[in-house]
């Protein structure tokens, strides 16, 4: 299991669009991907899941990866928040 802390910096925080490169990056690998705000956990997999994080800019989520390819998945993943998600 791996797994790392990130602001996010979108400044419409984690919407529908944003999650749902989120959602499609993260079901390109075969591990558990989890998003953790505060105490909670969702899943990395399910747009769903991840909009109803609630994630607003300047929110501090943590990532994480755990199985097969996690390290990779845990990589792109956050560099793929820290670039915005295509915003």
């Amino acid at each position: 299991m791996v797994k790392q802390e990130i602001v996010v910096n979108n400044q419409s925080g984690l919407h529908a669009r944003p999650a749902n490169e989120f959602v499609k990056m993260a079901a390109h690998y075969p591990c558990k991907v989890t998003l953790a705000k505060g105490s909670k956990n969702y899943n990395g997999k399910s747009i769903v899941s991840v909009l109803s994080a609630c994630v607003k800019c300047g929110s501090s989520i943590e990532i994480v990866c755990d199985g097969e390819q996690e390290e990779e998945a845990l990589r792109d993943l956050v560099q793929a928040v820290k670039s915005g998600l295509g915003e």
